[in-house]
């Protein structure tokens, strides 16, 4: 018995024992592979680590650059291009309703019903007080038919007919359809004052390209020009006082709504909020001295705010701000009829305000303007820099085409507009 159990007992040891070897093979074999399979893994990982260690910013270096960007945000093309188009249509729109004070009546019996596009300003003007203005100072004077004048022959060459006590001219008579005036034309030197800086305001290039433009025959085609500029060049040509000393006020026309046509485009070239405001006084002062430049940089702020703000519903608050700081006494409404104004800031700044809190939520500049365009009075600098911040919050896509179009130098506002953008935009990705 003993020996039939042993041959069973030495199989089965045997077989077990093969067994067991196969399985220690299986596992040496499994190891090994494992081992291969981890060096490929880790080689991987450490390429793979390397790569983006050359490709990617540290996340420290990420994270300083995403709070830098939050603190300064790019300014959108689209509201930059839509400010300038609809600044320069606000102030083309209303120029044949300019100082019109019997309103909407006046306007319709002039020009056959409300204005609804760009129109050419008729020659003449019943109530208009150019025949009173004076033509070699600031607000009104006497007229003389002989001798060098400021109007005729420093500034607006040829003009000083239009002037005489005998008649009674619209002061844009000399314009076409979709022209822009004289205030809107020194925006254009403005602009390109700014481009030829990188993108910067300079008061000493921009003072001598504005004696530049003033002084040069041709350069605009515009009837009138404003108590500052006649004032200034009166100091300047006349009293042969220094360009820095020619800036003057009469203490009754200079501090009016036009004060805040050129610092509206400087302000659009700020970095910051607060370098808005006082760009925008600087600007002022080149060819003023005016005594509500307090006025002129809370509307810079408000400028930069139009461009800068992403949601329509702030814009509220950034207006009752730009009237606290102006200090106006009271918020803008948005309630109530378009208001005629005259020029002094005391009432035309108040009505900006109030006509804006009015449009802003349309997102539509055309019809802002034109009602400005319809309501007369100081409708022409106002309408301006509405459209500068309208056009902002609308953005360029959305302007109707004929907004762009109608205006007369359209082709030559496209050029100098995508310069002054590019120019902007370089210069705040460098403060970037």
């Amino acid at each position: 018995k003993m020996s039939q159990k042993r041959p069973s007992c030495n199989h089965k040891s045997a077989s077990t024992h093969k067994r067991t070897w196969l399985h220690r093979l299986m596992i040496r074999v499994q190891h090994k592979r494992s081992s291969i399979l981890f060096l490929v893994a880790s080689f991987c990982a450490i390429a793979a680590s390397f790569s983006l260690s050359q490709k990617s910013p540290s996340k420290t270096t990420t994270s300083s650059i995403e709070q830098k960007q939050d603190t300064k945000p790019m300014m959108p093309e689209s509201r930059l291009r839509g400010a300038l188009w609809s600044f320069f249509s606000g102030d083309a729109l209303a120029a044949p309703s300019h100082w019109y004070y019997g309103g909407a009546a006046q306007i319709q019996q002039d020009y056959g019903g409300p204005i609804t596009d760009y129109t050419k300003p008729k020659l003449e003007l019943r109530g208009s007080i150019l025949n009173k203005s004076d033509i070699n100072g600031g607000g009104r004077g006497s007229f003389s038919e002989s001798g060098i004048s400021v109007i005729g022959d420093i500034i607006n060459h040829g003009k000083k007919d239009y002037w005489s006590p005998k008649k009674s001219i619209h002061y844009h008579a000399t314009l076409q359809k979709g022209e822009n005036t004289l205030e809107a034309q020194l925006a254009r030197v403005l602009m390109k004052s700014i481009v030829a800086n990188g993108g910067t305001f300079d008061p000493n290039h921009f003072r001598n390209a504005y004696i530049k433009f003033m002084t040069t025959p041709g350069s605009h085609n515009d009837t009138y020009a404003s108590t500052c500029h006649r004032m200034f060049f009166k100091n300047l040509k006349i009293l042969n006082l220094p360009p820095e000393e020619c800036p003057d006020n009469d203490g009754h026309n200079v501090d009016a709504v036009d004060l805040l046509v050129l610092p509206t485009i400087a302000a659009m070239t700020a970095s910051t909020k607060e370098q808005a405001g006082e760009v925008a006084a600087a600007t002022a002062a080149v060819t003023r001295k005016s005594s509500q430049m307090r006025v002129c940089r809370a509307w810079g702020e408000l400028v930069y705010d139009s461009l800068y703000e992403e949601k329509d519903k702030n814009m509220d608050q950034h207006l009752k701000e730009c009237a606290k700081q102006a200090r106006l006494g009271r918020v803008p409404s948005p309630r109530g009829a378009d208001q005629m104004t005259a020029c002094y800031l005391s009432s035309s700044f108040p009505a900006t305000l109030d006509t804006l809190a009015k449009y802003i939520p349309k997102r539509d500049a055309w019809t802002g303007l034109v009602a400005n365009a319809n309501v007369g009075g100081e409708n022409v600098h106002r309408g301006s820099i509405l459209g500068a911040v309208l056009g902002a919050r609308a953005g360029y896509e959305q302007l109707p085409t004929k907004l762009i179009d109608g205006l007369y130098d359209k082709d030559d506002l496209n050029k100098e507009i995508e310069e002054f953008v590019h120019a902007v935009q370089r210069k705040q990705e460098e403060a970037r």
